[in-house]
């Protein structure tokens, strides 16, 4: 038989790559993983974007795979739907009121973060046909935010190279407003955020509030570039949606878990969503799973309607998706990863980011938890720069470094288990890989 890689290149076609360079390069095989690394042709690479942004326990954990084994023997499978439920998905929905503290108290599950912000849309129109006003519609969200890959959640993602070939985003549906972006805004963070809040007034009023369903949005934009909104933005968002009656729903697909120093994003931010949106690292992605947080208004009127909600997925509750879940959060919780963000990783990440960001060729750097960018100078016109992330990165990986590559910015989604000389070797990587493109050591 074939090895690997030739099967994979004669028979799977691949999301989010170039084909005709696939059928040429053929893969990048991941043979083994382990804690934050990955082997890559019998050779360790530091993963700092964990995975795709949820590997926040590591790879490798056994807690987690005896959890879904014990599971699977024990019961492979069973839905949701007419009733019928499961001992783990009970023990895990009782697990999240906990750790929200009691401000979503009743949680529907899914397969994916595209299908749970599928589901928590399909939800809002629910509860606002209930209500009495079918005609909020409109979901807004941001520039440079992502919100998954279905037909609905392509169009509310705002970043434009996924709508193109499938003539996305749907018309009248879905709009999208200004982000606040301290950097390219060319602003203070306060006054970023400002703007940011104001231009998300101004497209309710535009569209009509009484057609506004609900504003969803990324406590740190993940794929758009580690983008964190202004000092204060979502208390003023928050104010707004309460001023037009908008619900505000956090996608903490890629925030929650720990990877901004608290459980949840909102939490590190301090702001109160009306939804919460979660997936990958609620298994940290040792099962597909995802899940729609209700807060007490939306809970108290749909479980109200004496009427079959017609909205549901095969796996929902998925027995062995819920056990992994349960053994995740026991594994952030008992080893103190949350703890280890802040006391360990995040003093080294400031410290780091602050020598780099004395390098000529860097714009800004951001960082919260274990979320971290470093955006880089593109003049106006320059196109020997205009993939300068993209250079590093590759330098990096070359290197022994994964980290997220874009255009003009190099993003990390850092493992919670990564050790302090992990990180310290990370960061060494990403100077050299800098020096090497840029021709300017970081000093």
């Amino acid at each position: 038989m074939a090895d690997a890689a030739t099967l994979d290149t004669a028979h799977h076609f691949h999301p989010n790559t170039n084909p005709v360079a696939f059928a040429k390069d053929g893969p990048v095989m991941i043979e083994t993983a382990k804690g934050a690394h990955v082997h890559i042709g019998g050779k360790p690479v530091l993963d700092m974007l964990s995975g795709m942004g949820c590997v926040n326990v590591g790879y490798g954990n056994e807690k987690i795979a005896r959890a879904i084994y014990d599971a699977s023997l024990s019961l492979s499978f069973a839905h949701s739907f007419a009733s019928i439920s499961n001992p783990y998905v009970a023990r895990l929905s009782q697990k999240l009121v906990e750790l929200t503290g009691g401000l979503f108290n009743r949680f529907f599950y899914s397969s994916t973060g595209s299908d749970a912000n599928e589901s928590a849309v399909k939800m809002i129109w629910h509860y606002w046909a209930l209500k009495g006003q079918p005609d909020r519609r409109i979901i807004l969200s941001r520039e440079h935010g992502y919100h998954g890959n279905t037909i609905v959640t392509t169009s509310m993602t705002g970043i434009h190279h996924y709508h193109h070939q499938f003539g996305l985003p749907l018309g009248g549906i879905t709009h999208h407003v200004k982000t606040s972006y301290p950097f390219r805004d060319g602003l203070p963070s306060a006054e970023s955020a400002a703007l940011g809040a104001a231009a998300l007034e101004a497209k309710i009023l535009e569209l009509g509030p009484e057609n506004v369903a609900a504003f969803f949005a990324e406590p740190v934009q993940g794929a758009g570039g580690i983008i964190m909104a202004g000092d204060g933005y979502f208390d003023l968002v928050r104010a707004v949606c309460d001023k037009y009656g908008v619900l505000l729903v956090s996608d903490e697909v890629v925030t929650g878990f720990g990877k901004t120093g608290h459980m949840f994003g909102y939490q590190a931010l301090g702001f109160r969503p009306d939804l919460i949106v979660m997936a990958k690292g609620i298994t940290s992605t040792y099962f597909p799973l995802g899940a729609v947080g209700l807060g007490a208004e939306i809970e108290a009127v749909l479980t109200a309607d004496n009427a079959e909600f017609e909205h549901g997925y095969t796996n929902c509750g998925h027995p062995a998706g819920c056990a992994a879940a349960l053994a995740n959060i026991e594994v952030i919780e008992s080893e103190g990863l949350i703890d280890h963000v802040n006391t360990t990783l995040t003093p080294i990440i400031a410290r780091r980011l602050a020598r780099i960001a004395q390098h000529p060729a860097v714009g800004d750097v951001r960082h919260l938890g274990a979320l971290a960018a470093i955006e880089f100078h593109v003049p106006d016109g320059d196109h020997d720069h205009a993939t300068i992330g993209l250079q590093i990165a590759l330098a990096a990986f070359e290197r022994g470094l994964i980290v997220r590559d874009q255009p003009s910015i190099l993003g990390f989604v850092i493992p919670l288990v990564t050790t302090a000389d992990e990180m310290e070797q990370s960061f060494d990587i990403i100077e050299d890989a800098i020096a090497d493109v840029t021709g300017h050591k970081v000093w």
